[in-house]
């Protein structure tokens, strides 16, 4: 959650105005046991990602309400965990409604996000997993319903889901969706730690991967309305940018077209940057507007693609937050956006 900083410093011209964060999560009512592989050893890259959180205000009362991701274990004789929804008490606290809500379902789950795909005015959650993703449809009572294969974004389950991020990518009026893929993972066949030479690092054996693990192509699907979507990867062009190892998803105007782009940030490959040729098609012009390395022109680690506000009105910087460096700078807002995308 959030650290307590160690002592204030003065402020300064680099920092003027020192914000400080304070860890309440027990105090509200947030405490989850996040379970992503073995407690003590971390042998295979599943074990290391963590998962992510969605902000969702699911029963339309104008407060923020939470959902933690959760993971799970290899070892199957252990209780399987789910993700847990937090419900906003309005006094700084809330409660857990995971089971009400129906949201009990276990799986490697690595990120979520929300939107209303289907215009009826209440949020819906997507969460993505290492397997089949899942696609709750908000019941409007308090309750969700797993709709995802109906709907036809559950996916093969041999993908290993990262971000998604909910986008009108054609402008016509119903929330479309992209799904990043992480990698092609099996345990089965995965080397372990030690096991060639991309399992050792300065002469210890550790995880393997991303790279020498083969890479899976992201996903975008085409909401047909009546709750349906198709598959939209090959046509768009969002199935060319291959070799990636995509994690966090964000939509953003990049260049003040009125057209949705979408950012993926990518872990020891370069970072995508799909332009929307607002003719249903996308082209990967992250080198060209210089997002897809970071300042010293290295593959940076992100794992997650967020934006954040520059020091100019209306304009969106693209942060590395693992590193804290600036990636790139003057890409616009998305107004299509419903929710700010999680992972």
């Amino acid at each position: 959650m959030l650290a307590v900083a160690a002592a204030p410093y003065p402020a300064d011209n680099v920092h003027p105005q020192p914000a400080w964060f304070v860890n309440v999560a027990p105090q509200a009512g947030l405490q989850m046991d996040n379970v992503n592989g073995d407690l003590h050893t971390k042998k295979y890259i599943i074990e290391t990602t963590g998962s992510g959180v969605a902000v969702i205000d699911y029963d339309h009362d104008g407060w923020p309400d939470i959902y933690l991701v959760n993971g799970d274990t290899l070892d199957r004789s252990n209780e399987h965990p789910s993700g847990h929804l937090y419900h906003n008490n309005r006094d700084g606290t809330f409660r857990d409604v995971t089971l009400k809500a129906g949201l009990t379902a276990s799986g490697w789950g690595q990120g979520a996000c929300v939107g209303d795909y289907d215009n009826d005015g209440f949020d819906d959650l997507y969460i993505t997993y290492y397997g089949s993703n899942r696609l709750y449809h908000n019941e409007h009572n308090g309750t969700f319903k797993e709709v995802a294969a109906t709907a036809g974004v559950a996916g093969s389950g041999a993908e290993w889901g990262s971000g998604c991020a909910f986008v009108d990518y054609d402008r016509d009026g119903k929330l479309d969706l992209v799904v990043a893929n992480y990698v092609h993972f099996d345990v089965k066949t995965s080397p372990k730690p030690g096991e060639g030479q991309r399992c050792i690092w300065k002469g210890v054996p550790v995880m393997c991967g991303p790279r020498g693990l083969d890479s899976t192509p992201n996903v975008l699907y085409h909401n047909l309305g009546g709750g349906r979507f198709e598959n939209a990867s090959k046509n768009s062009g969002i199935e060319k940018t291959n070799g990636h190892y995509c994690l966090g998803v964000s939509t953003l105007d990049y260049n003040r077209d009125g057209w949705p782009d979408i950012y993926v940030a990518c872990d020891s490959t370069p970072s995508i940057l799909y332009r929307n040729n607002k003719d249903g098609t996308f082209t990967d012009v992250a080198v060209d507007a210089s997002v897809a390395f970071d300042e010293d022109g290295q593959a940076a680690q992100h794992e997650d693609a967020p934006l954040e506000k520059a020091d100019r009105p209306a304009v969106d910087d693209i942060i590395d937050r693992d590193r804290g460096r600036q990636a790139a700078s003057s890409l616009e807002p998305d107004p299509f956006r419903s929710e700010r995308p999680e992972r």
